[in-house]
């Protein structure tokens, strides 16, 4: 991975990597001091560049947020995709990949550029539609290898157990994100084991 990293950084443009620092420490700063107490000048000199060549990549204040909110989603998507086209993984074995990649990125990831997202999503129809567009792609995964596991099912539980799949990951910002305390019954991993367990007993039950 290293190695990789290495070889993308090598054909980087100088207007590349400067692009990506910016994303890369204004994404640190939400996570830091939320996204309201962010201006284009305080990012700037952050990267420690002025504040004109930061607006030739990104001219507003919003679009270099839709930048990076829309990079850190993309990636995520990927993630999930590179689940989906992996070979070799019987259905139970894909879905349960699926929801513990979820899991670990939440447990991962600064819950505050999520929750962040979340909202700024709410006011940006293009953003909107996308992250609404995977909610609808991933539960349509998730039903269709319900499906595989389970032929019993009918349509409707199929897609009833995939939307609920599909609100304990989502909903897991808010209860075991990063920033949150431990749950004093479930400490340290375990939160998201009970979750995950749950989701078991869905697919199983």
């Amino acid at each position: 991975m290293a190695v990789v990293k290495a070889a993308q950084a090598e054909r980087e443009t100088k207007g590349e990597r400067t692009r990506r620092r910016i994303m890369a420490e204004a994404r640190a700063m939400i996570d830091e001091m939320g996204i309201e107490a962010i201006s284009q000048e305080a990012v700037a000199r952050r990267v420690g560049i002025t504040q004109s060549a930061l607006r030739h990549h990104f001219p507003t204040r919003d679009g270099m947020f839709d930048a990076i909110f829309d990079h850190v989603f993309a990636s995520f998507y990927r993630s999930g995709e590179a689940i989906l086209l992996e070979t070799g993984l019987e259905p139970r074995q894909r879905l349960i990949r699926l929801c513990e990649l979820h899991l670990n990125y939440v447990r991962r990831e600064s819950d505050r550029v999520a929750l962040e997202s979340f909202a700024h999503y709410l006011h940006k129809p293009d953003l909107f539609a996308r992250q609404s567009h995977w909610y609808h792609w991933i539960a349509g995964h998730y039903a269709a290898l319900l499906g595989a596991i389970r032929p019993d099912l009918s349509e409707a539980a199929r897609n009833g157990r995939a939307l609920a799949i599909l609100t304990m990951s989502v909903g897991a910002w808010i209860t075991i994100g990063r920033s949150r305390p431990d749950w004093p019954v479930l400490p340290g991993d375990a939160a998201s084991a009970g979750l995950l367990a749950a989701i078991e007993h869905l697919i199983d039950s």
